[in-house]
């Protein structure tokens, strides 16, 4: 009878220990959503910029929070991005022309890639550094849904500025900086 009772007692416990892994494995399962959709909110306009840290294509680590003092653009973009290669262009163009206040450019290729990145950024002559999102970490953190996306960034690392799915043209970046005192 005791014998009885011992294992009727370790069949209780068993089940109540597995009942418990699995209450928690569907809280988890319940809370991974909500948890992972807080996470990747859309950068807005007067919220402050995610601190990006990747490699550039030439291999140095690049951290944005560096170029806090500076007046930053980011130019997320891909590969099979048509309008992205017009963007980078513009914001080329734009950082040979403009004197000592021009802002720093920064581009994130999201392709994952280092070596297809690296091509492309010689193939349109970017005089700006190109980092490489190579497991899409931070297109992730920044909820970058479409290409191409431009953010401008100020010197204490507020974002002041949003333009995606189209080039951010120049008139509009010109006025933009002007507004934040660049």
């Amino acid at each position: 009878m005791q014998r009885r009772d011992y294992f009727a007692r370790a069949r209780v416990g068993a089940l109540i220990r597995t009942l418990a892994l699995l209450a928690a494995a569907v809280a988890g399962a319940l809370a991974f959503p909500l948890a992972s959709r807080a996470a990747t909110e859309p950068v807005k306009e007067g919220a402050a910029a995610p601190d990006i840290v990747l490699k550039t294509t030439d291999g140095r680590n690049l951290r944005l929070s560096e170029y806090r003092g500076d007046v930053v653009v980011l130019a997320f973009w891909a590969s099979w991005c048509g309008s992205c290669s017009a963007a980078l262009s513009e914001l080329n163009s734009m950082t040979a022309t403009q004197g000592e206040d021009r802002p720093v450019v920064l581009g994130v290729s999201l392709d994952g890639d280092a070596g297809r990145a690296s091509s492309i950024a010689q193939s349109l002559g970017l005089k700006f550094p190109t980092m490489v999102d190579s497991h899409q970490a931070v297109g992730r953190l920044s909820d970058v849904e479409t290409l191409p996306l431009t953010l401008l960034v100020d010197r204490d690392g507020i974002v002041r500025g949003t333009w995606a799915a189209a080039p951010a043209s120049r008139a509009e970046l010109t006025h933009a900086l002007q507004e934040i005192g660049q």
